[in-house]
């Protein structure tokens, strides 16, 4: 029998927004664990939701008995062109935005897809897609329930999740517009800046000064690479460059601020601490060290990048007009390491540094000479960081 006021009770938490706030994950274990509390026959339940994200726009998330709250990503690729979800009565349910009802051993059209039998062979005897009709998302969710019980689920207990259909898309389409907030603005302006625009920094002048190692990077002739080739190879090459840069650099603790043309401006913000900038310039190094390797492993031999390295106080935050703001670091800090930038080429290096940085990192660093720098007085120590190449593999 269902138990009509704990059903009344979920579909109250979840008009709520499903308190406190959860990975879609818990929401998921949540929701499966408060269906069996009112008496239905769940045995396996799940989310199917489209996102919006650059890499992996698709995720399912289910929980078992056994296995507890699980999630998986999907990739475009797999969206599109996937035999597990194309066809499939998830993908059906998705489209149409009709509730869907798999009667497992008796439904030909999708017991015979790849997934069919083994969820007979698990001892499923009927699954229930419900959509999860959004207002604002890119695409309807669904929602997915799973059975053993002889003969299905009950008519009572179908009705039963109809209850739950709108409030449960609700919570779930908040979730993914929150996520892909975070998705887009972290692609776009970085991941700390993104979270620091959520977090309400969003006013003109808004910014903090902090001490960070900061880098500037830029590709070796590039007007000569995109004068003679083709506008897509250029941007496949550019593409290249900075997937390699922005993997090694997060990887080491941090975030590229800016992609400008052929080059990048990135940071490892770092407490006022020399132990901690310490670790943060060879953070910076390692990253650089990596990037390369990689290309190297890529067999990318035509892509090659000079590098500046310099510890300073930067000023970081919303700059702009009032329509129009950027995210972004400023000051004496930034300018001198761009000026450190051009000198590299003189003075045939891959990487310079600034005599700050050479403090942390002595080790690793050579003086090449001395500069003047534009806006700058007097003469400048520039040291080179010679390249300690790691094994492609």
């Amino acid at each position: 029998m269902i138990d009509a006021s704990r059903i009344t009770a979920l579909v109250n938490w979840l008009m709520a927004g499903a308190p406190p706030r959860q990975s879609v994950t818990d929401l998921a274990t949540q929701v499966a664990k408060r269906l069996r509390a009112a008496g239905l026959p769940l045995d396996h339940f799940g989310l199917y939701q489209l996102l919006i994200h650059p890499e992996m726009p698709g995720r399912y998330t289910y929980w078992t008995e056994a296995l507890g709250g699980q999630s998986m990503s999907g990739t475009r690729e797999q969206l599109s062109e996937g035999k597990s979800w194309r066809g499939s009565p998830a993908e059906a349910c998705m489209l149409n935005g009709r509730l869907l009802v798999h009667d497992h051993g008796a439904t030909p059209l999708y017991d015979d897809r790849p997934e069919g039998e083994s969820v007979i062979a698990l001892g499923y005897t009927q699954t229930v897609y419900t959509p999860l009709h959004c207002t604002w998302s890119i695409s309807n969710s669904v929602a997915r329930y799973g059975t053993k019980q002889a003969g299905g689920f009950t008519e009572q207990d179908t009705h039963a999740l109809r209850l739950v259909q709108a409030p449960l898309a609700r919570v779930v389409e908040a979730s993914i517009l929150y996520e892909g907030t975070i998705a887009v603005l972290s692609t776009y302006v970085g991941r700390n800046a993104g979270s620091r625009v959520l977090a309400g920094n969003i006013r003109r002048g808004d910014a903090e000064m902090i001490p960070s190692i900061v880098l500037f990077a830029d590709l070796k002739g590039f007007t000569r690479l995109s004068n003679a080739q083709p506008v897509p190879q250029v941007i496949a090459t550019l593409n290249v460059f900075y997937e390699a840069m922005e993997t090694a650099i997060g990887a080491n603790g941090g975030e590229i601020l800016k992609f400008m043309g052929d080059g990048l401006l990135a940071i490892f913000p770092t407490p006022d601490n020399v132990s901690a900038q310490m670790a943060a310039a060879n953070g910076a190094i390692a990253s650089l060290e990596e990037a390369r390797a990689t290309l190297d492993a890529d067999q990318r031999h035509d892509i090659q990048f000079r590098a500046a390295l310099h510890l300073g106080d930067i000023h970081y935050g919303n700059i702009g007009s009032r329509g129009r703001l950027d995210f972004t670091a400023i000051g004496p800090a930034v300018n001198l390491t761009a000026r450190l930038l051009g000198v590299a080429d003189d003075l045939r290096a891959e990487t310079v540094c600034s005599l700050p940085f050479h403090r942390l990192a002595q080790d690793r660093t050579t003086l090449l000479g001395e500069r003047p720098f534009k806006g700058f007085e007097g003469l400048h120590p520039v040291y080179g960081v010679p390249a300690r190449r790691l094994n492609a593999a």
